[in-house]
C-alpha cells in the first residue's frame, strides 16, 4: 500500500475516534488539513520517483467518486508523465484485451500483407445508402482456421472498428474466391432474404486487408 494511503487511512481512524470528544468539529477540521498536506507533501515525492504513482496519490488526495470525469482527470494526468513508449504499450494492450481469441487469428492470418475477398449483400436497387442484410462476409474467417466461421462477418466487423483491418477496392484477380463465397450457407441466405421477387439481392465485392496500425501491433506483440 502506498505511504499517503497508510497515514491517510490512520488520520481517518484517528478522526473516527475524535468525533466522540468535545470539540470534535475544530478538531476534525485540522486532521483533514493535515491529511491535504501529507498527501500533498507524498504526492511531490512520489512525482519525482514515480510520476504514475503521483498520479494515483492525486485520486486518494481528493477521495472522488469514479466517475467520467475522474477517469478522465486520471487518463490525462498520465498522459503528462507518459513516453511515447508508455503510450504505445497501453494502446497495443488496450486492442488486445478487445479482441476475442478467432479475431486473434484473423490478424494473423492477415500479418502477411494478404487481401480477403469481402461481400455485402443488400436488398435491390441503387444508390448510396443500400439496404444490407450482411456485411463483410469474407473468405479470412475460413483461411485463418477461426473456431466459429459463423461469425466471420461479426470478427471482421469489430475489427474495422479498432482500426485493425481495412477495406478496399475489388480484387479482380480474386474473382474464383469471391464465387466460392458465394456458396457460403451465410452467405445463401442472406441472398434469399435480400431477393425481392424477381429482382436478384444486390452482391458488393471488396477486399479486407491489415491496417498500418493492425501490422504495428502484430510486429509489437508476436
Amino acid at each position: 500500500m502506498d505511504l499517503g494511503v497508510m497515514i491517510s487511512i490512520g488520520l481517518r481512524l484517528v478522526g473516527n475516534t475524535v468525533k466522540q470528544v468535545p470539540l470534535a468539529n475544530e478538531v476534525l477540521s485540522l486532521l483533514a488539513d493535515a491529511e491535504r498536506t501529507v498527501l500533498r507533501v507524498v504526492r511531490q515525492h512520489l512525482d519525482s520517483l514515480d510520476p504514475q504513482s503521483a498520479a494515483q496519490i492525486a485520486l486518494t488526495e481528493d477521495q472522488a467518486p469514479l466517475t467520467p470525469t475522474v477517469l478522465l482527470r486520471a487518463l490525462l494526468d498520465r498522459s503528462m508523465y507518459a513516453s511515447p513508449d508508455d503510450s504505445r504499450d497501453g494502446l497495443y494492450t488496450e486492442l488486445l484485451q478487445a479482441l476475442v481469441p478467432d479475431e486473434a487469428r484473423i490478424l494473423a492470418a492477415l500479418s502477411d500483407g494478404s487481401g480477403y475477398p469481402v461481400v455485402h449483400i443488400a436488398e435491390p436497387g441503387v444508390g448510396n445508402n443500400p439496404a444490407f442484410v450482411l456485411k463483410n462476409a469474407s473468405t479470412i474467417g475460413r483461411s485463418a482456421g477461426v473456431s466459429l466461421p459463423q461469425y466471420t462477418s461479426l470478427y471482421l466487423t469489430r475489427m474495422l472498428d479498432l482500426g485493425l483491418a481495412q477495406i478496399c477496392p475489388e480484387a479482380a484477380e480474386m474473382y474464383d474466391e469471391y464465387e466460392m463465397l458465394l456458396t457460403d450457407s451465410t452467405v445463401r441466405t442472406a441472398l434469399a432474404l435480400a431477393r425481392r421477387g424477381i429482382r436478384a439481392a444486390r452482391v458488393i465485392r471488396q477486399t479486407v486487408r491489415i491496417t498500418d496500425l493492425g501490422q504495428d501491433l502484430w510486429e509489437a506483440a508476436k
